[in-house]
């Protein structure tokens, strides 16, 4: 009950900002509005109620494949599809796994992977200078884990397989980036002592610079339950930095097993723990894998790639709008 309450809250609310989008767009009097995010209904209404094109960006996953986006209670995902079809004109997705699950067989729908700042591609420190910018031990190895600290990035999933790494290779530490809700970091504390892992993690919290993150690490490691993308495995692959990630969502899709990043079925902790042993035991794959990577980011994940694909799907639009209006 408490969830069919919301769901008709917020769709509710989204009518009601949608009044104020439509009075900007009566101001700005755009060709075309970009609607960056599947909750953003307001602003897709709006556009419809003005008449105004509307290209409409979905980044998101379901809970029911472990995304962090509730399936409605009201109306259910054919709710959600039957929106995006009224109020986009055109849609883009990040992945295919967005769009199997959110908006479904659409032939209005064209796939645009997210890409990687110029600055990742461009950061040249070595990893002993990388590790003195975020003051790590130059000494040992380190595997990393980037991201925020939410359940859906998998950082249990990770412990598991890190204590056993451990064991096997007691110079190993592990680095973990972000910050969450205070409750969620204590947890993921707890269950780091609990595995003996206390004084092997350097929790390193939200850091500006992450391209000397990845540069700093040997290889890192997106343990996550569910992924729309997976922007940090590119990241890691514009530093020339190997990975080994979940088989999930977007992550099959970015990754290629075996050739520019190794992937392991989420949940299976002595299947990541053996992928990050291999990777810290064989220098060769590790050094096969980055080049690959590195490779693979410059030609599908170039920031450049990316503005020109975003700019064609806009001007494509508002080249039909402007015929189908003539013909009419």
């Amino acid at each position: 009950a408490k969830r069919w309450d919301r769901s008709l809250r917020c769709i509710a609310a989204e009518r009601r900002r949608a009044r104020d989008f439509e009075r900007l767009i009566q101001q700005v009097r755009p060709d075309v509005v970009y609607v960056n995010s599947i909750v953003s209904l307001a602003a897709a209404i709006a556009a419809k109620r003005s008449g105004v094109p509307c290209v409409w960006h979905i980044r998101e996953l379901f809970d029911n494949v472990g995304g962090e986006m509730q399936i409605p209670a009201l109306g259910g995902r054919r709710l959600v599809k039957r929106y995006l079809r009224r109020y986009a004109d055109k849609l883009v997705a990040i992945s295919q796994a967005v769009v199997e699950n959110v908006i479904g067989d659409d032939g209005n729908v064209v796939i645009i992977p997210n890409a990687v700042a110029d600055e990742f591609f461009e950061f040249d420190l070595s990893r002993a200078a990388a590790r003195s910018v975020l003051g790590l031990p130059s000494a040992g190895a380190f595997i990393g884990v980037p991201g925020t600290l939410r359940p859906v990035k998998g950082h249990s999933f990770f412990l598991k397989a890190a204590a056993r790494v451990a064991a096997m290779h007691p110079s190993c530490r592990f680095a973990i980036t972000g910050d969450g809700k205070p409750t969620y970091r204590q947890q993921l504390l707890e269950e780091a002592a609990d595995q003996g892992l206390n004084d092997r993690i350097n929790w390193l919290g939200t850091i500006k610079n992450m391209p000397a993150f990845y540069r700093a690490c040997d290889f890192v490691c997106v343990p996550s339950v569910s992924e729309s993308f997976g922007r940090t495995a590119i990241e890691a692959f514009a530093c020339g930095t190997p990975v080994v990630a979940s088989a999930v969502g977007g992550l099959k899709e970015t990754i290629e097993d075996g050739h520019t990043g190794l992937l392991v079925e989420y949940g299976d902790v002595a299947g990541l723990a053996e992928a990050m042993d291999r990777l810290l035991g064989e220098e060769a794959l590790r050094e096969r894998l980055s080049v690959a990577a590195r490779w693979d980011a410059e030609e599908r994940f170039r920031e450049e790639g990316y503005q020109a694909a975003v700019n064609g799907v806009v001007r494509d639009l508002v080249v039909q709008c402007e015929l189908t209006g003539a013909s009419g």
